[in-house]
């Protein structure tokens, strides 16, 4: 009888213990699948550079599981986007941010006082602090900041420019920029001249703003043609504007101008293969967010990732310079 009455006690105690070592699981799964609710912070929404760093976040939030996205729209305006990190940080709702800034350096208090507050942030591309040149973590406790720097991305078209001019003397160039007004495209045009200035045969003979639209780059590379029909190569801080610059060339009968773009993009891509762009510069803005954001979603389950700078080019199988001889291996991450 003894023997028969605690046979159902060593049950019950085996089932305890498998029991506790079950809750035990599932308290630590708990730890590693903690809600994330992330603002995601976007210098514009219609931008397809932003479109494709929002598609970034989203595929870290389907490869984690349990991350909530709340997307903010800055509309290319630093201000708004400050008052949009400010609104969050008093509601008390997110754990996590992840900025596309406009403007790092407006951005830096509410930063700051984020990471007081336990809130983990990570920035892409523009970095995140006073310095739009340094493309390194600037405000301590940052988790990440994620982007190619704009000095190296101007001295990567630069390096395309000198191969495209290697046999022309003199080799005449136009500086199709996006916006000489923005700190990052002046920045981008130090890192172009710096190359360049190296070379004698190479001569910038026209600058114009194209706005980052493929109609204002048809409209300025019009306009350079006209005053200099001798122009061997256009190189533009934007694909965008070289689909544009493309139209202009073709209609004025030109079929030696070497074109160079900034972002290897779908379109981009499809140029360079039918021999109507010579090049382009890598950008990968779905990669860099999806990192930043895998980091953020791990830091806010316990991982204590701090600080950490990263060049998205690493994870490029071509490089930072797109031509003919290598962007079929490349799969381009946005659209011009």
């Amino acid at each position: 009888m003894k023997l028969k009455s605690r046979t159902p006690g060593l049950f019950i105690v085996a089932a305890a213990l498998l029991i506790a070592a079950m809750f035990g699981t599932a308290s630590a799964g708990s730890a590693t699948s903690k809600r994330v609710n992330m603002a995601v912070f976007l210098c514009s929404a219609a931008n397809t550079y932003c479109a494709a760093n929002l598609q970034g976040a989203q595929d870290a939030a389907k490869k984690f599981g349990n991350v909530k996205l709340t997307v903010f729209d800055a509309q290319f305006d630093p201000l708004k986007q400050k008052n949009q990190l400010r609104d969050a940080l008093i509601s008390g709702k997110f754990n996590a941010w992840l900025i596309d800034a406009d403007d790092g350096n407006v951005l830096a208090p509410e930063i700051k006082s984020a990471i007081k507050k336990g809130i983990e942030v990570a920035c892409v591309l523009v970095p995140c602090g006073p310095n739009v040149a340094l493309p390194k973590v600037q405000i301590p406790g940052l988790v990440a900041q994620i982007g190619i720097g704009f000095k190296a991305n101007g001295m990567a078209l630069g390096q395309l420019t000198v191969k495209a001019c290697a046999n022309r003397n003199p080799c005449n160039v136009f500086w199709l920029v996006g916006n000489p007004q923005l700190p990052l495209d002046k920045v981008r045009t130090e890192g172009l001249y710096a190359v360049l200035k190296q070379h004698s045969n190479i001569k910038v003979v026209a600058v114009q703003p194209g706005g980052y639209s493929d109609t204002q780059g048809l409209t300025a590379t019009q306009n350079v043609l006209q005053a200099h029909p001798d122009l061997n190569v256009i190189v533009s801080s934007g694909d965008q504007m070289i689909a544009g610059a493309q139209r202009a060339v073709a209609a004025a009968g030109k079929t030696d101008i070497a074109l160079i773009g900034l972002g290897c993009t779908f379109e981009a891509k499809a140029l360079i293969l039918a021999g109507k762009q010579y090049a382009c510069a890598v950008y990968l803005p779905r990669t860099e967010a999806r990192v930043a954001a895998g980091y953020l979603i791990q830091d806010v389950r316990g991982a204590h990732i701090t600080n950490k700078t990263v060049d998205p080019i690493q994870y490029s199988p071509i490089g930072s310079l797109g031509t003919n001889s290598n962007i079929a291996k490349f799969t381009p991450e946005f659209h011009s």
